[in-house]
């Protein structure tokens, strides 16, 4: 594919079917697996890699009651999409030890040998009745691994990078948060993103490369045709965008305790080291809420490499202290049904195709 038909390749993807299909990697429903918590050494058929770490109540630390990072069991069937068979559910812990410590490190990793230069991932996810409306939580992550030490090390002298993260993040004063995360590559080298390794950012990255976005203005525009996306309000019916100027609710984006939010996202690797033109999309429930095609995922480094996207990975830790350590809290968000692609599926579709774009023949062979 040419990158100056990208749009309009991807705008026939997201309207009419394709004659080559997306190639489906991975799927995984867990029902097959043998039950498992991520204080085990990992034997997960599909699975590459576990951490678990800074769990403070778990039963491997003498709190029988309480969990480890992740579970996935037979006993969980009512956190499972239809209420049968197993999920990842990851619990998270409310965990002040008094400094800006990260807890509750679970993470489970699926590693694509020889990797992609793109990817489509898309999961089921809801939280618990009592998830507090606060705290941030790492859900979800699409990276490359240099195939050599620690997958987990993600840190600008580490073995990760470039990486794009979805994380779940709630604010008191700002509501519901669409928190994504982006570092570059390769692994070693470029690992914190600012504005100038992307272009049309919606607001100035923070810290390394944190983009903190509300469902509202900073969704505008972000359909294929300029638009603004069509986000079901599960409170009030209708839309988000139908009021702009509104503080956003954990409910009005994922529902309640019962509802199963489907979320996907979809990664292109820059053309060349140092090239804005990498891309990044995501969608809620098959519609298009971010869009991005000018990222410098791979900066100019001293090989003058490239890297593919060759790991998967789900769960994370929390920066999430909203309860006090006396109540030895913990919350659980559950995730099923994740599917793993190399093109964005056919059936993501948008009424309407804008009139503007041209569409360039691509050559055969």
């Amino acid at each position: 594919m040419t990158r100056n038909s990208l749009v309009a390749s991807l705008v026939l993807s997201l309207m009419i079917p394709v004659v080559a299909e997306a190639r489906e990697l991975f799927e995984e429903t867990f029902d097959d697996l043998p039950d498992y918590t991520s204080s085990e050494e990992l034997d997960l058929e599909g699975w590459s890699f576990r951490r678990n770490g800074e769990v403070n109540w778990s039963p491997s630390n003498g709190y029988p009651n309480k969990h480890d990072a992740f579970e996935i069991l037979e006993e969980n069937a009512d956190k499972a999409r239809g209420g049968t068979g197993k999920s990842f559910v990851g619990w998270r812990e409310s965990y002040d030890p008094g400094w800006n410590q990260w807890n509750s490190d679970g993470i489970l990793m699926k590693h694509l040998p020889g990797g992609f230069d793109q990817l489509y991932v898309s999961f089921y996810i809801r939280f618990s009745p009592d998830w507090t409306r606060g705290g941030t939580s790492k859900i979800f992550r699409i990276y490359s691994w240099n195939e050599e030490g620690s997958p987990f090390s993600f840190f600008s002298d580490g073995n990760a990078g470039p990486l794009f993260d979805w994380k779940y993040s709630y604010s008191g004063t700002y509501g519901m948060r669409n928190f994504l995360t982006f570092r570059g590559g390769p692994y070693g080298e470029n690992y914190d993103i600012d504005n100038n390794d992307m272009d049309d950012v919606p607001r100035n990255f923070s810290n390394q490369g944190d983009l903190s976005l509300n469902f509202t203005k900073d969704t505008a525009g972000m359909s294929l045709d300029g638009s603004t996306p069509e986000i079901l309000d599960k409170v009030n019916g209708g839309y988000i965008s139908d009021d702009m100027n509104q503080t956003v609710t954990h409910e009005q984006i994922f529902g309640d305790s019962d509802n199963w939010t489907k979320m996907a996202f979809y990664v292109q690797m820059n053309s060349a080291p140092g090239v804005n033109d990498g891309v990044v999309m995501q969608w809620i429930n098959d519609e298009l809420v971010f869009r991005n095609n000018s990222v410098n995922w791979v900066g100019d480094n001293s090989k003058n490499m490239m890297v593919n996207w060759n790991a998967v990975a789900l769960g994370g830790n929390d920066f999430f202290r909203e309860h006090p350590n006396s109540e030895r809290r913990e919350e659980w968000y559950s995730i099923d049904d994740v599917v793993i692609s190399t093109e964005i599926p056919d059936f993501v579709a948008i009424p309407n195709p804008p009139s503007n774009i041209s569409i360039e023949q691509e050559g055969g062979g």
